[in-house]
């Protein structure tokens, strides 16, 4: 059965909708839905009817305008989006991006239409309980697409920033490889030597819409220099036969540890095989997380000697989480302890323990929601491949989404 991203897709690309009218009925989606749960930063829907009608003329002349025409998008406001405001981690709420960062210039030369720009963090409430968080940083990307008012939310991740809101929200989401999608245009402004972590990636309801968003989204730019010539091929290449599982609930609850196994089942079930995975990845990442934080002035600050010894341990890191899954192909894993918390202030750095990894090591990983707990609320699990292999992540996770 197709999901809502599919089916308005192609009811665009046919003519049976006009993108001028996907777009004014997902304005009004949006501002129900922000009226709710908040979520959206900035509105600019003369700017979007305006490219939704020159997309509509477009159309008349020639057909449709690339993979995804006239389709309403949104975008976390740490992204440039031109003609609309982008605050960034400031207070300027009158900053206005003279261009395009590069992952909207390409969703707009695919025939994306920018509906709204949405909060990261902020009070933004659960679209099944006002009393619960949605976690961040882009947290009104994953409530909205949560709440049906966004079919696809662009965000960004650094140790966890879009899987964590994903799987408390109960939607699709997925961190890239670092390199797979140019962070040109993300602001603050981010690179590699001042920030590996950072990546920016889909949010959606399905694996059809990350895995079509990523292939609008993926390659080089010129601009970003971690921004690498990788191919990227589809999940549909991908035989789940063979390929070997690691299955770890960590430090989880009973209802967590249950989706874990059950996504596991489901893997092989579709034909993988599950294997031993003795790997200490928990407290080394976030260790490592906590000092990279001081580093960068987020906590108590750091001595150059104190610097040069997280950066190495970094890279002893990475070297040993690569040996330890050289034999393996996917790690399935929590994306996070527990179930959505009761609002009650800042969402500390515990919460993202399970994520804290493949940031450091660069890996893509999808957050999914598989099942929810006694109360109702969504459980995310966590699949995590070896760098460059999106595509097989995004095949486990077709398999896994399929059963849930």
């Amino acid at each position: 059965m197709a999901d809502e991203f599919t089916e308005l897709r192609d009811r665009l690309r046919r003519g049976e909708e006009t993108a001028e009218q996907a777009v004014a009925d997902r304005l009004a989606l949006l501002r129900a839905a922000d009226e709710q749960i908040g979520g959206v930063a900035f509105f600019e829907d003369a700017r979007a009817l305006a490219d939704a009608r020159a997309l509509d003329r477009a159309y008349a002349d020639s057909g449709p305008v690339g993979s995804l025409h006239g389709l309403p998008v949104t975008v976390k406001d740490w992204i440039d989006v031109e003609g609309f405001p982008c605050a960034g981690e400031t207070t300027d709420r009158d900053r206005r991006p003279a261009r395009d960062a590069t992952v909207v210039a390409r969703l707009r030369a695919a025939g994306a239409v920018v509906v709204a720009k949405t909060k990261p963090w902020g009070d933004v409430a659960h679209p099944l309980d006002s009393t619960r968080s949605v976690g961040g940083s882009s947290s009104g990307e994953a409530a909205l697409v949560a709440a049906g008012a966004s079919v696809l939310g662009i965000g960004s991740d650094s140790g966890g920033s879009i899987r964590l809101p994903a799987a408390w929200a109960g939607v699709c989401g997925l961190r890239p490889t670092a390199g797979r999608v140019p962070n040109t245009g993300h602001h603050p402004r981010v690179g590699p030597r001042s920030d590996g972590r950072t990546v920016i990636g889909p949010l959606a309801s399905s694996i059809e819409a990350l895995e079509h968003a990523l292939a609008v989204l993926a390659g080089p730019d010129g601009r970003d220099p971690a921004a690498a010539p990788a191919p990227l091929l589809p999940s549909a290449t991908v035989d789940l036969r063979g390929l070997r599982v690691a299955v770890t609930s960590g430090e989880a609850a009973p209802h967590v540890a249950d989706a874990v196994r059950r996504a596991g089942a489901a893997l092989v079930a579709a034909g993988a095989v599950e294997v031993g995975w003795e790997f200490d990845w928990l407290a080394p990442a976030w260790d490592i997380t906590r000092r990279y934080w001081a580093r960068a002035g987020w906590q108590t600050g750091l001595t150059g000697a104190d610097v040069m010894r997280e950066l190495e341990d970094w890279d002893k890191y990475v070297y040993r989480y690569l040996t330890a899954t050289a034999g393996i192909d996917l790690i399935v894993a929590p994306a996070t302890a527990d179930t959505a918390p009761l609002r009650t202030g800042a969402v500390g750095g515990e919460p993202f323990i399970h994520l804290l990894p493949a940031s450091l090591v660069g890996a893509p990983a999808l957050s999914i929601p598989v099942g929810t707990d006694a109360g109702g609320l969504p459980v995310g699990v966590q699949i995590v491949g070896r760098p460059w292999e999106d595509h097989v992540v995004l095949a486990a996770g077709r398999a896994v989404e399929s059963t849930a």
